[in-house]
């Protein structure tokens, strides 16, 4: 049997490829179909000729390398070149220059493409995936999904028959016209497949031709692949940090029963939630006006100082940096977070945050997974301690995206005046809120202790985390903490913008081996996360999952 080729399509993004051609040799790949863009420009002319010569110098596997004379643009350059390659492979590999895999993602897909060659229900197999878009309960096994995927996937010749035929909007009405809406899977994809030919792009119509037919892609229990291209040099990944991975986990195990080809039952529901349209950004619309006619070297230090959030100084203790802000106990923060959270239990907006509200689904936490998979596996309700969880946001923001029939406690430990509003305006049956954490698990100890954007806001963070952690709950949630990266924990003075709404308080960037010892040994850290939120300097936004060792 010939090997199946790893289609590579490369640009100019040399220090990328280098990392995607040792991680393609760790996997062992034995055939690479190399397609390397011309130059959009002379400005682009060193980064295409150096990332070629990484091509031509790969000695560890066959590479036949094309090279496109003029530029064809992402879209252009792998719709043509997948179906050259499907011409002359009945199966093949997909790559591109900027996402890696762990060694193994190789093999998983190839004995997958192997296992459904004949089942012309399948259609793709991906080694990427994400836990907003992962069904709880999978226990380690693949699923199929009828959304399918366009970093690192494989296909046969078969299934790409008829990709040429027709734009994605011609795709869509295909799939309309077998009676699935066009945004069923996510209201990202009409827009996408209205914008394929004006942005080159070529993604949005291979889900849609998987749309048409009534498709499947097979998705791995835990992702294999990351992207390592979120920068401003990306043709079309550039600031989408949200769907960045967790730390990569080695490949899962080949199965030795595989799925029947059935989509999960949970994967459009996902889907519809998780790929929506980006909420609003406050601001957004007047920076990219001012984008347009300012160069950055004056723009950058406006936005900085009137659209985005600043962290400033280093203060020697509490009261220093207590003195030069507001506090977080400000009455004015509680009426307009009163007033947003009303807003959002009318229905007027979606959720809220700080008080700033937004009309957009809400994001992926990694909360919501956490809930997700012990949900599906506990009997009885679920019990959450949210310390700090203001007036129920988290609450509101993960409770509609529970299976049906979740049992739910949630306890929220909040300020004097944040319980009192609580009680009187957003208690229900499941949502209660407490003054101490000693009132809220009076009636025992709570599966999930959830602190989102609470622990860098208190004048002892590790103690209250270390008292927290002495509750046994099976797992801690730590959301939105900042970490300095060297010299030790800094205190600094967090400033909001009044584009968004203006205040400042003092806000710690914690240092991470004093944070993982506040929990250790009774917690393990299961899973870690980057946040999109910008930080300062020499600081970074983190989110971390601990479960509880089996000795506490």
């Amino acid at each position: 049997m010939s090997p199946i080729p790893v289609v590579l399509f490369a640009y100019a993004r040399p220090a990328h490829l280098a990392r995607v051609l040792t991680c393609l040799r760790d996997n062992r790949v034995p055939l690479i179909l190399a397609y390397a863009d011309g130059a959009k420009s002379g400005d682009d002319a060193a980064a295409v000729a150096e990332t070629r010569a990484l091509l031509r110098a790969v000695d560890w596997c066959e590479v036949r390398l094309t090279e496109r004379p003029a530029n064809l643009g992402l879209g252009r350059n792998v719709l043509a070149g997948v179906t050259e390659v499907a011409a002359r492979h009945e199966a093949f590999v997909v790559w591109e220059e900027d996402l890696i895999a762990v060694p193994g993602a190789y093999g998983w897909i190839c004995a997958a493409l192997q296992q459904y060659a004949g089942d012309e229900r399948v259609m793709s197999v991906t080694a990427w995936t994400h836990p907003r878009v992962t069904p709880a309960g999978l226990d380690g096994a693949p699923h199929f999904d009828a959304r399918a995927e366009c970093w690192v996937w494989g296909s046969w010749a078969r299934a790409w028959r008829g990709m040429n035929e027709g734009d994605a909007l011609v795709k869509m009405q295909a799939a309309l016209a077998r009676g699935l809406p066009a945004d069923a899977y996510g209201s990202d994809l009409p827009a996408m497949a209205a914008q394929e030919v004006r942005k080159n792009i070529w993604a949005v119509r291979w889900l849609y031709h998987h749309f048409a037919q009534s498709g499947l892609c097979l998705r791995p229990p835990w992702s294999m692949v990351e992207h390592i291209g979120f920068d401003p040099q990306a043709t079309n990944a550039a600031g989408a940090t949200s769907w960045a991975n967790p730390s990569l986990r080695p490949a899962p195990p080949i199965p030795s029963t595989w799925p029947d080809p059935a989509e999960h039952p949970a994967c459009r529901a996902l889907w519809s939630v998780e790929a929506a349209a980006t909420a609003a950004n406050p601001g957004g619309l007047l920076r990219k006006v001012l984008r347009r006619i300012l160069p950055s070297v004056w723009l950058d230090p406006l936005v900085d100082r009137f659209f985005r959030v600043r962290w400033e100084g280093h203060y020697a203790d509490w009261s220093a940096a207590k003195a030069a802000g507001g506090g977080y106990d400000s009455d004015t923060i509680l009426a307009r977070v009163l007033a947003a959270s009303r807003q959002v239990r009318d229905g007027q907006v979606s959720y809220e945050r700080d008080g700033v509200v937004f009309a957009g689904p809400p994001p992926w936490t990694p909360a919501l997974t956490v809930l997700r998979e012990l949900a599906a596996r506990k009997e009885g309700p679920l019990t959450v301690l949210d310390f700090g969880g203001s007036l129920g946001c988290g609450y509101r923001r993960i409770r509609l995206r529970l299976a049906a029939g979740t049992a739910l406690r949630w306890n929220v430990v909040e300020q004097p005046g944040f319980v009192a509003a609580g009680r009187r305006e957003f208690a229900n049956e499941e949502l209660k809120f407490f003054p101490t954490v000693r009132d809220a698990v009076v009636n025992g100890v709570p599966d999930v202790i959830l602190l989102s954007s609470v622990l860098p806001y208190l004048p002892r963070p590790l103690e209250t985390l270390k008292e927290l952690a002495a509750l046994g709950a099976d797992v801690i949630v730590t959301e939105g903490t900042g970490f300095a990266q060297k010299g030790g924990a800094r205190l600094t003075v967090q400033h909001v913008p009044a584009s968004i709404h203006r205040a400042s308080y003092p806000c710690w960037f914690l240092d991470r081996a004093e944070f993982l010892g506040a929990v250790s040994p009774k917690y393990r850290l299961e899973a870690e996360y980057g946040e999109a939120t910008r930080p300062p300097a020499g600081g970074e936004f983190r989110a971390l999952v601990f479960t509880r060792t089996a000795a506490t």
